[in-house]
């Protein structure tokens, strides 16, 4: 359900941006698009878009710049439209937020995230994706808890300027709030109403990194829009999902910028303050997970895999080879398999080497290869 209006007030031109990224109030346009060109790729689109509503003529190379970012959104759109036919798959931030922009501004967007019910579902996504883009990139990251677990598979391919903007990115994850792996666990699934799974997605990148301009500007636009979620549905998202301190430093961040966000409305407000209060101290109550590693085998060339597992930590699954045409294709799920060196993940789509760190030995990753030499199947390297 949605509110008769917005939760606060949004606004954004040059002179806002300009005190986003750190410039005096005398630099020029020019000046606050090299300026966004070094926050993250695609957000100078996001500049030149504000400077064109603000009535700056644009040249061929802007109007191109601009027109590029608003095919990358339509691009993913057509790829969620695809997985949510083939899944039941939801968008998560993305094309979803860009829509609530304001005509005539853009939203930057480099990837496209999307949320599965299951595991099975993903695979399906996963499949449908790469035969359809063909990507030259396939990973995917495993988080175990006991007998369940999630999966985030990410696959890349590059954009139609290659010189020029990032590669296309999709990531399909059964899970979208994976927490702090200390004191936040792991919770499934997502709000019913996309504005408020949107709100508490953006807060749960808190726990990746802290929050920046764009996140700064896509909370804005959220509470600000017309089509603004309920204050009682977004503060009791941030209870359920152990949210609320994250989604509060998030909006004060926001209105930390002057002009940008404004007079957020007291019925979100003051009950989200008092949700992060309990929310402070329950955590301050809640032992973090055990820094000591469980006792289990110890393998140092893949990381310790076996380790984190056990703890539920995640690890990083390194592509091997295809598997299309045999009867591990036919499985809904993956598996996954020790051998003499490490530890494999066999998935219905392709087979890959788990690890828990970011440089491999390359002797474990030929041993792996050779492990799975009795089993039918296409060669290492990317073929769908």
């Amino acid at each position: 359900m949605m509110t008769e209006g917005p939760l606060a007030t949004f606004t954004l031109d040059l002179d806002i941006l300009r005190g986003m990224l750190g410039l005096d109030e005398e630099s020029t346009p020019r000046a606050v698009v090299r300026a966004a060109r070094a926050v993250a790729p695609g957000f100078a689109a996001v500049a030149l878009s504000v400077a064109a509503a603000e009535g700056h003529t644009l040249g061929s190379g802007s109007q191109d710049e601009v027109r590029r970012a608003r095919d990358r959104i339509a691009y993913y759109e057509q790829v969620a439209a695809r997985a949510a036919r083939s899944a039941t798959a939801r968008i998560v931030k993305g094309p979803a937020l860009a829509r609530r922009y304001p005509s005539p501004l853009v939203r930057s967007m480099c990837d496209l995230d999307l949320l599965v019910p299951d595991e099975a579902a993903l695979w399906r996504v996963v499949r449908e994706v790469a035969a359809a883009h063909t990507p030259d990139l396939l990973h995917v990251s495993l988080l175990t808890r006991g007998t369940d677990r999630d999966l985030v598979a990410t696959l890349c391919w590059p954009a139609p300027d290659p010189l020029l903007d990032p590669d296309h990115k999709i990531e399909v994850a059964t899970v979208v709030h994976a927490g702090d792996l200390e004191r936040i666990p792991v919770r499934r699934g997502a709000p019913a109403d996309p504005a408020v799974a949107d709100l508490l997605a953006l807060a749960e990148e808190r726990f990746q990194h802290p929050f920046g301009v764009k996140d700064a500007i896509d909370v804005a636009v959220l509470l600000g829009s017309p089509r603004a979620p309920q204050p009682a549905a977004v503060v009791a998202a941030a209870r359920a999902y152990l949210l609320a301190p994250e989604l509060l430093e998030l909006v004060d961040y926001a209105c930390s910028h002057p002009g940008l966000l404004s007079a957020p409305s007291p019925r979100l407000m003051e009950p989200l303050r008092a949700a992060a209060r309990a929310e402070t101290a329950r955590r301050a109550t809640t032992p973090a997970r055990p820094a000591t590693p469980v006792n289990s085998p110890v393998n140092a060339a893949d990381g310790d895999v076996r380790q984190r597992m056990a703890q539920g930590l995640p690890v990083h699954g390194l592509y091997l080879r295809a598997v299309h045409g045999t009867d591990q294709a036919d499985q809904l799920v993956s598996r996954i398999e020790d051998f003499a060196s490490g530890v494999l993940l066999r998935s219905p789509v392709a087979d890959f080497l788990l690890v828990g760190r970011e440089r491999v030995d390359q002797r474990l990753y030929q041993a792996a290869l050779k492990a799975l030499e009795p089993s039918a199947g296409e060669p290492a390297g990317l073929s769908w």
